[in-house]
């Protein structure tokens, strides 16, 4: 695959990434850097990402739909109530998710096309106030 390029509307963003797959995590993880984002993560778990959500500076997250056999709607929950923008990553493709919150969320599919990800990344994440950090 190619090597991405830093994307302006990315580039200084902190990211994390809940992703319970590590191979797909570290991939994902390596793109976004490659984009110019900083990643914190990647999380595999409901606790952890919710640690995460609570303790760190996000710009946005790249949401795994499914960890594990869980849901991650109390994480999406999350980053609703604290204004986080997130992308949900998932295997699902079109079907309905299972919360509202996750169904109506921005959505990349697994495998994910590296176009796709950073068109998607930057329409929803470069609105946030770290933008004008470059």
């Amino acid at each position: 695959m190619m090597r991405p390029e830093t994307v302006p509307g990315l580039i200084g963003l902190r990211v994390l990434i809940v992703e319970d797959e590590m191979l797909v995590a570290y991939d994902i993880a390596m793109t976004l850097e490659d984009l110019g984002c900083e990643v914190i993560g990647p999380v595999p778990t409901l606790d952890e990402a919710l640690a995460a959500v609570g303790s760190e500076s996000l710009d946005g997250v790249l949401l795994d739909a499914n960890l594990d056999g869980t849901s991650s709607a109390p994480i999406a929950d999350a980053l609703v109530s604290r204004s986080i923008p997130f992308v949900v990553v998932t295997g699902y493709g079109g079907l309905r998710l299972p919360t509202e919150t996750l169904d109506a969320a921005p959505r990349v599919t697994k495998p994910y096309n590296l176009g796709e990800l950073a068109e998607t990344l930057t329409a929803v994440f470069s609105g946030s106030d770290s933008a004008d950090r470059q």
